[in-house]
């Protein structure tokens, strides 16, 4: 038994102290104070497990789903149990997530860098932890370009620096943006593309806005969205390859818009 170890966890207990490690798995627990066996978020602290109970991990419901996307993510805890026999710990993310903010939100303001982690990552968003608040930051606060998947980019427990761009505490509001720290491609694309420019590329996704298609422009990092004429008898198919011919160029809202030419 590592009596350090306990000893944190005790003081933990004791003295509302926040500690941090990384969620690595998930179990089916009885949970005393419940009365029932719900799903537990389980944490290794130097040899100890500790369980977190869903009712206890600060999440909107109680689904297994949801600390299947946090595996990996490092997050604060409070102890609130603890078994020295047993081994066992339990504690409360909810808890640590609170008094974090009491302490830290008050101290930021808008255009602080800070670096936040990341707990779970979709398709076009992640979710990151700022100071005992969970916030979204969606694909288009992440970089300058077109984010296909996030998945590709971004894994739940790596930092990320972000700047305040909003922050309301008494009405739970937040935003932040990491795309200010990325390289604009934007600033220089006419060194790389002109209009009426024939470019080839490659076809990534199909806007549901759009009766078109977004291309990845072989020439830079930029995407294209593209109009297909009506003479193509078969519509391009995803990752096809595409000659495009660039109709506009608008650097300033970062968009850019071409013609299909051919499928290659």
């Amino acid at each position: 038994m590592n009596e350090l170890a306990i000893k944190e966890l005790m003081r933990s207990k004791e003295e509302n102290r926040i500690l941090t490690s990384k969620i690595s798995g998930i179990e089916d627990e009885y949970y005393k104070y419940k009365n029932e066996n719900i799903p537990c978020a389980i944490i290794w602290y130097e040899g100890i497990k500790i369980l977190i109970p869903s009712t206890h991990l600060g999440i909107s419901k109680i689904n297994k789903s949801i600390i299947r996307g946090m595996l990996g993510a490092e997050i604060d805890f409070i102890i609130i149990e603890i078994d020295v026999n047993s081994n066992i710990a339990i504690a409360s993310r909810k808890d640590a997530m609170e008094l974090r903010a009491i302490i830290e939100l008050p101290k930021l303001k808008v255009n602080d860098t800070v670096r936040v982690r990341i707990l779970s990552v979709g398709v076009k968003h992640i979710i990151v932890e700022l100071y005992g608040k969970e916030v979204i930051i969606k694909a288009d606060n992440l970089q300058h370009t077109y984010i296909l998947n996030c998945k590709d980019l971004y894994s739940t427990g790596e930092y990320l620096k972000v700047r305040i761009k909003n922050i309301d505490i008494k009405n739970n509001i937040f935003e932040l943006s990491s795309k200010e720290f990325t390289e604009n491609p934007y600033k220089n694309i006419r060194k790389y593309i002109t209009e009426n420019g024939e470019y080839t590329g490659k076809v990534i996704a199909f806007p549901k806005s759009n009766s078109g298609i977004i291309v990845q422009l072989e020439v830079s990092n930029i995407t294209c969205l593209v109009r297909v004429p009506a003479r193509f008898n078969n519509f391009p198919h995803y990752l096809d390859n595409v000659l495009v011919r660039i109709t506009e160029i608008k650097e300033h809202k970062k968009m850019i818009y071409g013609y299909l030419m051919r499928i290659i």
